[in-house]
């Protein structure tokens, strides 16, 4: 469990790498599975649900900011 502004600089840096990372990434399909991968592990660092939607929260408008569209699932 981490504290609130550790938390905060983990979402800092995702947010901070997104436009270069989706830039650089020669099969664009990977974007999702390697950002699920790290928004879990700062998720799972949250102390209680309350933390956990501030994150969501947090990742969400993170994404809707660099202009990422999750593509629907068959």
């Amino acid at each position: 469990m981490a504290l609130r502004i550790e938390l905060d600089s983990a979402l800092d840096a995702l947010a901070g790498m997104l436009p270069v990372w989706r830039e650089k990434l020669r099969a664009p399909a990977a974007f999702w599975p390697q950002f699920d991968a790290l928004s879990a592990k700062i998720l799972a660092r949250a102390r209680d649900e309350a933390e956990r939607a501030a994150v969501r929260t947090r990742l969400e408008a993170m994404l809707a900011e660099a202009g990422c569209v999750r593509p629907r699932r068959p």
